[in-house]
């Protein structure tokens, strides 16, 4: 008789194991797949975002790769002008570029960003959860190289201007590239404000 209970004690823990086991795996898979809806949810919301709102990025982008060219030219030149003082020489030439019309419909542009990087719009393209993780960081690279961009005459040296306008450019051609998917026929960069 002893032996017969042992077992039914022995029977019953396990199927009790058993019980705990199936639910903690089935507790786990809800978990999981509830997590992955709400991840493919943030996918989906950041393409439908990202397809209106990438206008804004690419012509950033050319804005950007303009200015840095700008940058770079207008550093040599104030090194062959006056290598002594290169920041009044680079400064002096700065405002006389901000100036022109290129430089101005850029600014048109930058400013467009800016209203931009404080819209909710970001903060939801920016939370866009591990499936695309990939153009989170695309968009903060592009946003960084563009800031480092912006008051370039606060650099003091011909070199580290020419270190950053490199390494922006890099930043601004690598995340474009991870942005292209979202090209479409849509070209008006102030088309994100309809979002709703």
């Amino acid at each position: 008789m002893v032996i017969k209970r042992k077992h039914i004690v022995i029977v019953v823990l396990t199927l009790c194991g058993i019980a705990v086991l199936a639910w903690a795996i089935g507790n786990y898979m809800a978990k999981r797949a509830k997590q992955e809806q709400y991840q493919q949810a943030l996918a989906q919301r950041f393409d439908k975002a990202m397809t209106i709102a990438y206008p804004l990025f690419e012509n950033y982008v050319l804005v950007m790769e303009d200015r840095a060219d700008s940058i770079e030219a207008l550093a040599k030149r104030s090194e062959e002008t006056d290598s002594l003082s290169f920041n009044a020489a680079f400064g002096l030439l700065w405002e006389k570029y901000v100036q022109t019309q290129g430089a101005r419909k850029g600014l048109v542009l930058l400013e467009e960003y800016e209203y931009f990087r404080i819209s909710p719009l970001l903060k939801m393209l920016m939370d866009s959860g591990e499936k695309r993780q990939k153009e989170t960081e695309a968009i903060q690279r592009i946003t960084s190289a563009g800031d480092a961009l912006v008051e370039p005459y606060l650099h003091a040296r011909q070199d580290s201007l020419m270190s950053i306008t490199k390494r922006a450019r890099q930043f601004l051609s690598d995340g474009l590239e991870v942005l292209k998917p979202y090209r479409s026929e849509n070209t008006n960069y102030r088309s994100w404000r309809d979002i709703r």
